[in-house]
């Protein structure tokens, strides 16, 4: 176990990194995942990803409140929103660097980034996701399309802060009208 955090400590780190936005709450939630106990000898095949749920559990306790004002911010999603989903889905995220992809992500809100994260970067399933961050799916589902959305804006530069409701940053509602 303690082989496998070890080997993968970046990796392990920056996913808690992302997760929580904050360095501190990043190291405590690699160090909690560490220290957890060994698992059942039947899933020892599956450590590495066992070990990401692990450093994905402590982070998101890390950032509970946050996440769950975020579900209670969410509102219900339009069909043109979930669309966003497709253009992310057909991009070719390999050409990103990481400080590219980071700072995209971490400009985000927690609820945000964190369904972004486990749904497209940990290709969980929505369903698990929800239940991760104590969300229905449908709330789960509009911000992760709203998410999208803002990373992609993000990636291409026109967003810099988000403050319309929608999630666009002042410079993306003056690009485009």
């Amino acid at each position: 176990m303690k082989r496998i955090f070890r080997d993968h400590m970046s990796e392990l780190y920056w996913l808690a990194y992302l997760l929580t936005g904050d360095r501190e709450r990043s190291v405590q939630a690699y160090t909690g995942a560490l220290n957890s106990e060994d698992p059942a000898p039947a899933l020892q095949r599956f450590m590495l990803s066992w070990a990401r749920r692990l450093v994905i559990v402590a982070a998101l306790g890390t950032i509970r409140r946050e996440v769950r004002e975020g579900v209670l911010q969410s509102r219900p999603g339009s069909k043109d929103e979930f669309a966003g989903l497709n253009r992310l889905s057909q991009a070719d995220l390999t050409r990103l660097t990481k400080g590219e992809l980071e700072e995209a992500l971490l400009g985000m809100a927690p609820f945000r980034r964190a369904t972004v994260i486990l749904t497209i970067l940990e290709g969980m399933p929505v369903q698990e996701a929800a239940g991760l961050l104590g969300a229905d799916e449908n709330t789960v589902k509009t911000a992760l399309a709203r998410g999208v959305e803002e990373m992609t804006w993000r990636l291409i530069g026109g967003v810099t802060e988000s403050k319309s409701p929608f999630g666009f940053g002042r410079g993306a509602m003056v690009a485009f009208g």
